[in-house]
């Protein structure tokens, strides 16, 4: 049985073959338009469920291409979106540093910042210029934006700048009306510690209004009168309950710096002139 089954297969095969080198002698005897409409009619019969899934195989094929190039220009759309907003961003502080050297009569130092802080280390800046530049220990440190801080360390062609943010940091203040005169230094309370300022020194009778703009006071011997800080953005009490404290929201970031422009000129010098403060009548 099995042998007679074999047999019959194998007939059947070789059948099959020599009818379908037939057919194909047959199709290469036709005359070329006929041969074109038997494998059309085939196409759209027999062969039909393997052309549809040809053609579905082709628009997979090609639709994981196309998502592929996608993937790769949405990627790289991003990263020049990315750099155009650093670009822009640079600029933008370039313009206003190109403004701030317009405006001082005094001699200043163009700097570039070499370590880019971190989100958690904001303290300190390494700039590329030293004592060969005419850069010293207390030279004011400021972008187009506001005051940053001032030079601690100065070698040959380097130094360092503290900032705002450093717990060392302090200076005097006034408002831009000339009116009311504090200290600010970093804010060690809150969840904004060592983020923002705080303004102390008030005298009871004054008080403030948020928003109010504060500038450098100019004493203290570091920072000439007038280089922006930032401005009032709360307002608490201290420890004991007695006296106002403000929080002052910079209007530079260190961690934003990548040029800044160090202040060179006399510690009595004028950044911005301040309004006169109201004679009471």
């Amino acid at each position: 049985m099995r042998g007679a089954g074999g047999q019959e297969t194998a007939r059947s095969d070789v059948l099959l073959f020599v009818g379908c080198i037939a057919l194909a002698l047959l199709a290469l005897a036709l005359p070329r338009s006929w041969a074109l409409t038997v494998a059309s009619g085939l196409r759209q019969t027999a062969l039909r469920p393997l052309v549809a899934l040809n053609a579905r195989a082709t628009r997979d094929r090609t639709a994981r291409f196309k998502l592929t190039a996608v993937e790769h220009t949405s990627d790289s759309l991003a990263v020049l979106v990315q750099q155009q907003e650093a670009i822009r961003r640079e600029n933008e502080n370039l313009r206003g540093l190109i403004g701030v050297r317009a405006a001082q009569s005094h001699p200043i130092v163009s700097a570039e910042v070499l370590h880019r802080p971190t989100v958690t280390d904001t303290r300190m800046l390494l700039l590329d210029v030293g004592t060969a530049d005419g850069v010293h220990m207390f030279d004011p440190v400021v972008t187009a934006s506001g005051l940053i801080g001032s030079i601690v360390i100065s070698g040959a062609h380097s130094s360092s700048a503290l900032t705002w943010a450093n717990p060392d940091f302090a200076a005097s203040a006034v408002t831009a009306d000339g009116r009311v005169s504090g200290v600010v230094h970093p804010s060690t309370t809150g969840s904004g510690a060592a983020t923002v300022l705080e303004l102390q020194g008030i005298a009871s009778r004054d008080s403030l209004v948020i928003g109010t703009v504060l500038m450098t006071a100019g004493a203290g011997g570091t920072y000439p009168r007038g280089i922006p800080i930032g401005r009032v953005a709360s307002i608490g009490t201290d420890v004991n309950g007695y006296d106002k404290v403000y929080r002052i929201i910079p209007f530079a970031a260190p961690g934003d710096a990548n040029h800044v422009v160090i202040l060179t000129s006399p510690r009595d010098s004028v950044f911005a002139k301040l309004a006169k403060p109201a004679v009471p009548q």
